[in-house]
């Protein structure tokens, strides 16, 4: 059983010892050293219990849930998140995600790990400090709204957040693929990779760098990039040298990598032109070779990008994260890093369940000759993060060890019960914009 108890009890195990109490410490060392009414453990359950409902309102479940007959002001509560780093929460997650990694056979392509990195804008609470510290993507002439950048690096197989970093509105995107690529060993260890990512990252800089590192990738292009080198293709997969010419180096020239790239000349990848939905084409720049992956399966690798968009829809409007908690930028952090944390346990539960529902099938269909079900089944992944989010603190202040276990099969079984048919072929126009409403009839409330 992948999603298991023994994790969950680990990550909090890890969060009661001492290297994680000094991250945790944001303002003084003396922080969280006395028993109060709210200890570290209890905020951070009780960060992970949000609901987004009033203040008053979550410390009322919370302190319910716990069995206290304490109460505590909501500006004590406040002044005790304060005293928390963020980064701590994030800690937490990044010690869930190596558990999973070293314990479990993860899926992989051709043995290797498939990972999408991008950026969304995720608006904040609109305050002098939170302008100040994230900027806005807002245009001079419009009313300002505050919005900072949100960077994940995602496993699109597994479908894990294995980075995340949060940035000023207007950021560097391939500078914090570079960040995550370097902090990824920590996670996965020694595993193959190949990173895809959008035509808003491609730059000389990141060819040549993950060309010298033997970093798999699969990148779309720009219209405009290489244009020269590739209308001179006689077909639509070939191996292309990209010269490094005096133009293209310009944007390097007050750079420590001017003289580097100028020493290069050229750099060599593959470049592969694919058919988009609605008959368009696009080009995807590779350094994998033919051996490993065809033409269409260069093709499958990219469109296979697309499941780091349906993890921000997660984040944003199942796990409703721009519901804050309050306008300071710590505790927007705290939030934003908690969303995360159960984005991943969610999905370590539907994968678990998934596994087991899927070998359910396989014996029905083995033993009758043919499945119950028209179409394949998948988990409701909405139901299962409202379920997650009624269930997880209870399952976590559980003393008894037993208990636990049969509370986390029971959600197992639960989840089980409501399936989503996967209907292949189909396919609706891309409505771009914004509806009037934030959560219309397709992004209902999970809990």
């Amino acid at each position: 059983m992948r999603f298991s108890v023994e994790r969950i009890l680990s990550v909090f195990d890890y969060s009661a010892s001492s290297g994680f109490l000094a991250m945790c410490r944001r303002l003084k060392k003396s922080h969280f050293s006395r028993n109060r009414k709210m200890p570290l453990s209890k905020l951070l359950y009780s960060i992970l219990h949000r609901r987004g409902t009033t203040l008053s309102i979550e410390l009322r479940r919370f302190m319910e849930l716990t069995d206290s007959k304490t109460t505590i002001a909501k500006s004590s509560y406040l002044n005790q998140r304060l005293k928390l780093a963020p980064k701590a929460i994030m800690a937490l997650c990044d010690f869930h995600n190596a558990s999973l990694y070293r314990e479990e056979e993860m899926k992989t392509i051709n043995d290797y790990i498939l990972l999408a990195d991008d950026g969304s804008s995720v608006n904040v609470p609109t305050t002098p400090e939170t302008l100040k510290k994230y900027g806005t993507s807002c245009s001079k002439d419009v009313k300002q709204q505050a919005s900072l950048g949100l960077a994940c690096l995602y496993d699109v197989i597994n479908k894990v957040i294995l980075c995340c970093s949060i940035n000023r509105a207007k950021f560097n995107e391939a500078e914090q693929v570079r960040l995550h690529i370097k902090a990824l060993p920590a996670i996965i260890g020694n595993k193959k990779t190949i990173v895809t990512l959008d035509r808003g990252f491609p730059s000389l800089l990141l060819f040549s760098s993950w060309l010298s590192a033997e970093q798999k990738f699969v990148v779309r292009l720009k219209s405009t990039d290489f244009k020269s080198e590739r209308s001179r293709m006689k077909s639509d997969d070939e191996w292309v040298d990209i010269a490094i010419t005096k133009n293209r180096l310009a944007h390097y020239k007050e750079t420590e990598m001017y003289d580097e790239l100028a020493q290069l000349g050229s750099i060599r990848m593959r470049i592969v032109n694919i058919q988009m939905d609605g008959g368009t084409f696009a080009s995807v720049a590779t350094n994998l070779d033919e051996s490993e992956f065809s033409t269409s399966e260069i093709a499958h690798l990219y469109s296979l990008r697309w499941g780091i968009e349906t993890a921000f829809n997660t984040l944003k409007n199942q796990l409703e994260m721009e519901n804050f908690t309050g306008t300071n930028p710590v505790l927007i952090e705290q939030d934003i890093f908690a969303c995360v944390y159960l984005c991943n346990v969610v999905q370590d539960m539907i994968a678990d369940a998934q596994a087991d529902l899927d070998s359910k099938l396989k014996q029905t269909e083995s033993g009758k000759g043919e499945s119950e079900y028209k179409y394949k089944k998948v988990i409701n992944k909405a139901y299962s993060v409202g379920v997650m989010k009624e269930e997880f603190i209870k399952i976590v202040l559980e003393p008894d060890i037993e208990v636990k276990r049969t509370k986390m099969l029971k959600i197992v079984e639960e989840i089980q019960k409501e399936l989503l048919s996967v209907r292949y072929g189909r396919h609706y126009p891309r409505n771009k914009g914004n509806f009037a409403g934030k959560f219309p009839n397709n992004h209902k409330r999970c809990y």
